[in-house]
């Protein structure tokens, strides 16, 4: 894996662009100068979370003995669900049910930002990734890139508008699509591998 690829892997889960309208609806009434405390706050959970899930995730894999191919698959199931509900809203997704008032960990940080799809793919990269220089590097720019977003929410919301922001969400939600179904795609050929080796 190239440190490029897991970056925009990273970038696309977080999906900052489709998350920006559900977070403007849950500071709508808030006071503008919390806002960004709002978001530094928020992120930072993130990325403590993520952070934990990239140097626990071997400790998980040997504890709970589970298998890459286990971790291709749900990981691309979930991101395949997930993606499903963006590009269809569920009644039963996070961000159509937004609770009012000041977000504090859930939902924003948990599971917008932080969800089961981006944990579960942090813990196969660095399972996979030697390097965990690379891994951590690769988390820290995905999230600049997403927090840079969301500092930039209102010029960003002005010059897409509500359709503009739909549309981006819409469209990143084909790409994880795309992107669940090749994870998926990968852990049936290392499964098949594998089992081949084993009966051979």
């Amino acid at each position: 894996m190239s440190l490029l690829n897991v970056i925009l892997t990273l970038f696309l889960i977080m999906d900052p662009i489709g998350n920006l309208s559900s977070f403007q609806t849950m500071i709508k009434e808030l006071n503008p100068k919390r806002h960004y405390w709002i978001i530094c706050r928020e992120m930072l959970i993130a990325l403590a979370i993520m952070l934990i899930f990239n140097y626990l995730g071997e400790v998980i894999f040997n504890f709970l003995d589970l298998s890459e191919t286990t971790v291709r698959l749900s990981s691309g199931l979930i991101l395949f669900l997930i993606a499903i509900k963006i590009l269809f809203t569920a009644p039963d997704s996070p961000r159509a049910n937004l609770p009012t008032g000041e977000p504090f960990i859930f939902p924003f940080a948990i599971p917008l930002i932080a969800g089961p799809a981006l944990l579960a793919t942090i813990m196969l990269y660095a399972h996979l990734e030697p390097l965990q220089s690379v891994m951590l590097i690769a988390i820290l720019i995905a999230w600049l890139l997403s927090i840079t977003l969301f500092f930039l929410h209102a010029p960003i919301t002005r010059i897409l508008g509500n359709n503009g922001l739909m549309a981006c969400e819409r469209l990143i939600g084909m790409v994880l699509v795309l992107i669940a179904v090749q994870r998926f795609l990968e852990g049936i050929i290392v499964f098949w591998s594998n089992y081949t080796i084993e009966n051979a």
